[in-house]
Formats: structure tokens, sequence, C-alpha cells
């Protein structure tokens, strides 16, 4: 029988990554989105430190290399997530992304795992949903190519993280895993200081408390992600439930953007009835999937 919190976390994480999500953008508003980025990743690194009071087997060379790797893969794919939003169009860079639910599919299958057909229904509908609940269909020609090739990739990178998780996790023990591998997002993220616009003091302090509040958001809702995977090892199903975050961000923007200066509630009727209707086909994807 299914646990109760392998379902409400990844819910909840949704959520949270919306409210996220939303700060963040706030943040990037300003023109710093590698600063956003690098006070992002610390947070992460420091936070997931506290998993090391739940203990989990020894550190050995094998373990903690597996750790570094899921935490390389993940640093990877949050560089081309910026680079497909800050280059590109977010309204192509969103969809794209939400394609990570197959990319997952198709690993767990290449690592010699079988995946129910429903599942596999659950997941073409999850993609279906994201790209109807995405912005404008309209975008720059020129802007088109960054953003689908690096949304592509970052999916391909954070599928794979998901996939070393849940291979790798139980030799480890989530309680050391999850550390390691977030100090190595951390420690790599001193790599992006050269791509500063200008130093880390120079920030706006506006936009150094949204990109803290941002961060300290996402990285709690990651870590929920990242425990339901570990734990329950059901990474479809768990990234099927993480990407109602779609859902939640029509109903968020429209409630509460503009706490956040967001006007996206404004962009008309015909595009919000899109996203209605892909909401639904979202929940038919969650309906299958605890199925």
């Amino acid at each position: 029988m299914r646990s109760p919190a392998s379902i409400v976390i990844p819910l909840c994480s949704a959520v949270g990554y919306t409210f996220a999500a939303l700060a963040l953008k706030r943040a990037m508003d300003g023109g710093h989105p590698w600063r956003v980025l690098f006070i992002v990743n610390l947070i992460g690194a420091v936070l997931f430190q506290t998993w090391l009071l739940h203990g989990g087997e020894p550190f050995t060379a094998t373990n903690v290399t597996h750790a570094v790797l899921a935490g390389t893969a993940f640093f990877v794919g949050q560089v081309f997530t910026f680079i497909a939003i800050s280059r590109g169009d977010i309204s192509i860079a969103t969809p794209v992304l939400g394609t990570k639910v197959i990319f997952v599919a198709l690993l767990v299958c290449l690592a010699g795992g079988t995946l129910d057909s429903k599942l596999w229904v659950a997941t073409f509908l999850t993609t279906l949903a994201l790209a109807l609940l995405s912005g404008e269909w309209h975008a720059n020609r020129k802007r088109l190519l960054v953003s689908v090739v690096f949304a592509f990739l970052a999916s391909i990178a954070f599928a794979a993280t998901d996939v070393m998780q849940q291979h790798w996790v139980p030799a480890f023990g989530f309680g050391h895993f999850g550390p390691v591998m977030f100090i190595t997002v951390g420690l790599l993220s001193f790599a992006l200081m050269p791509f500063f616009s200008a130093p880390l003091r120079q920030m706006p302090r506006p936009m150094v408390l949204w990109a803290f509040g941002g961060g300290g958001i996402l990285t709690i809702q990651a870590m929920g992600i990242a425990y339901c995977i570990a734990v329950y090892r059901e990474v479809t199903v768990t990234n099927v439930l993480y990407n109602t975050r779609g859902l939640w961000s029509v109903a968020l923007v429209w409630i509460v953007g503009h706490w956040f200066s967001n006007s996206e509630k404004h962009v008309g009727q015909a595009i919000m009835t899109r996203r209605l209707i892909g909401a639904l086909i979202l929940l038919a994807a969650v309906y299958l999937s605890l199925a």
C-alpha cells in the first residue's frame, strides 16, 4: 500500500516550488541570474547538512562518489535551466522542462526497471498539460533554439539526478547522501563567480531578500522531493505529483501574483482557458498515477 506521505509531500513541494519560483523571478528581474543561483545553491548546501542528524551508512569512496555525481548532475541541470530562462523564452522553456518525467521513465527502463502502462499514459499527459499551462504560443525564433535545447538538456540532467538517487541512496542512506550531494552543488557554484555582472555586495538589498526567501523555500521543497525519491523509490509517481506545480502556478499567480509584482494574471481569457484545460489534464494524470 502506498504511504500517504509519498503523496502529500510531493504535492506540498509543488506548492512550495510555485512560491519559490515567484520569489526568484522577482529577484532575477533586477538582472542578477547567476548571483541569484549562487545564493540559492549556498542556501541548499547549508540546509541539507541538517540531514546528517538522521545518520546513514559509512562514508566509503563509492558512496561519496555516487552522491558527488548526483550533485554534479543537479548543478548542471540548474545551470541549463537558468540559461534557458534568461537567454530564451520562458514560455517555451517551461513546458520543455516538464519533459523531465519522460526522461525519468526512459532512464528507469534503461536501468532495467519496468513501468506500468498507466504510468506511461500519466507521464505523457503530464507533459501535454505542462505545454498547455505555459505562456504565449509565439516566440522570437532567434531565442527559440536556446529555449528548447537548454531546457531539454536541463530535463535530462534532472532526470538523471532522480534516477541516481533512487538507485544509490539505499547504500548510503539519505541522511548522508543528501548532504554530500548538496555540498557538491554549493562548491560547484563558486565556478559561477566569473560570470557575475557585479560583485555580490553590489546586489540591491531587495533582490537579495527575494533571493534568500525564494532559495530557502526552494531548498525545503527540494528536500521533500529528494526524500520521497530516496525513501519510497517511486520516482515516476513522485514526478507526476510534483508536476501539479503547473496547476498551483495558475491558481497562485491569479490570487497572489501581485504580491511578487507578477502581472501574468492579465494575459487574457484565451490563455487562461488554455491553462485551465492543461490543469484538468494534469489532474487526470495524477489520478492515473495513483489508481
